[in-house]
Formats: C-alpha cells, structure tokens, sequence
C-alpha cells in the first residue's frame, strides 16, 4: 500500500502520530468491511455522517441510511473485500482528509471481479476517536 502524508495545522497540534492515527482509523474502517458487520462499520461515522457509497444511487445521511447501505453489501456469502491501495492524508486542526484508492473483490452471479475505486474520508477527531464526517466513493474509470 502507498502511503504519503502531509500536515496543514493552523492549530499545530499534529504530529506523525495524528497521521498514524488517521491511517488507522481508514484501515480499521477495511477490517470492519471485511468482516461484514453494518453495526462496526456504522460505528465509525458520526451521527449525521454522509455516504456517497461506490454504488449508491443518492447521497446518504445519517448513521441508520449508511448502516442500512452496508446491510445490503455485506450479503452472506456474497461477501465483498476491500484492500486499502493508496492513503494521502492531509491533517486541519481536529479534521484530517484521507484520499486515496482501494480495491473492491465482489462476488456477482457466483463469480468474483474486482472493482477498483477512489475515495476521500474526511475524519473529525472526538472523544471517542477518529469518526466519519464525509465519505464518497467511486469507482475508477478504465482507461
């Protein structure tokens, strides 16, 4: 996985540790996906969060249209995977933008493919950690 990192603190309170924190928090994000639960995953977007899911046909928001998103993704046994392939992270005071790639394996009519996607997480420090403000979704172009 590529990984580059820049800082843009007016505050100044960020670190290498915040970055770590940031890139944590997105790969905790994978490993709730990977294992299919709705309520882990939901668990690390804010209550008014919004979702531009990969294949989402509106904008979602709030936890219980995101939860409900990922309720249909994570089928049993059509289960999808993702691998974090880039995270660009850029820290603003108590908010961090992470963009990057990652690849999606699906399972559709029995067979798998892979989709490979962007995205941008915008992530918001709080008490309880690193949470989702704002997540979008696409899937790369094949050029």
């Amino acid at each position: 996985m590529t990984s580059t990192a820049s800082t843009h603190s007016p505050i100044g309170w960020d670190s290498i540790d915040t970055l770590h924190e940031v890139r944590e928090a997105t790969e905790h994000w994978a490993r709730a996906f990977n294992q299919g639960d709705p309520t882990a995953i939901v668990s690390l977007y804010m209550e008014d969060a919004v979702l531009w899911g990969t294949v989402a046909t509106e904008l979602l928001t709030g936890q219980q249209a995101i939860r409900d998103y990922f309720a249909r993704a994570c089928v049993p046994g059509a289960l999808p995977r993702v691998q974090l392939e880039q995270q660009h992270v850029r820290v603003i005071g108590d908010v961090a933008v992470n963009s990057g790639a990652y690849l999606f394996r699906v399972i559709e009519q029995g067979r798998e493919r892979d989709l490979s996607a962007r995205f941008s997480m915008v992530w918001r420090k709080t008490f309880q950690g690193w949470r989702l403000v704002d997540h979008h979704s696409s899937a790369r172009p094949v050029i």
